[in-house]
């Protein structure tokens, strides 16, 4: 087996968890707009990194693990092509306090 790299997820064999690989994560900071899946309204978030499978960002108000949420990129406006949006679920949930206490929101694409 090879050795692991920052973007693996250690595990120990003796409990029956495997070496999983995670996506690489990109730094990037860009607004985008969230909505729960079926909501009308959208709400603003930050990106903090991102990958080709899901994202981190900053949001105003905490989110529950499962939600369903609608994810653009445009800052204004209803999202102009259906390739603008992703589908994705929340899989974490943290709070930072530096520089100002906001939720950061982990959520896989799909």
């Amino acid at each position: 087996m090879e050795p692991p790299t920052p973007n693996d997820v250690y595990s120990d064999a003796t409990d029956g968890r495997v070496w999983v690989e995670r996506a690489e994560r990109r730094v990037l900071q860009i607004p985008m707009r969230y909505r729960i899946d079926g909501q009308e309204d959208w709400s603003n978030g930050e990106t903090v990194n991102l990958s080709e499978t899901g994202i981190l960002f900053s949001a105003d108000s905490m989110l529950e693990v499962n939600d369903k949420l609608v994810i653009t990129f445009q800052t204004l406006g209803a999202p102009m092509l259906s390739s603008s949006t992703r589908l994705a679920r929340v899989v974490r949930r943290v709070l930072s306090n530096w520089p100002e206490t906001r939720p950061l929101i982990a959520v896989r694409f799909g």
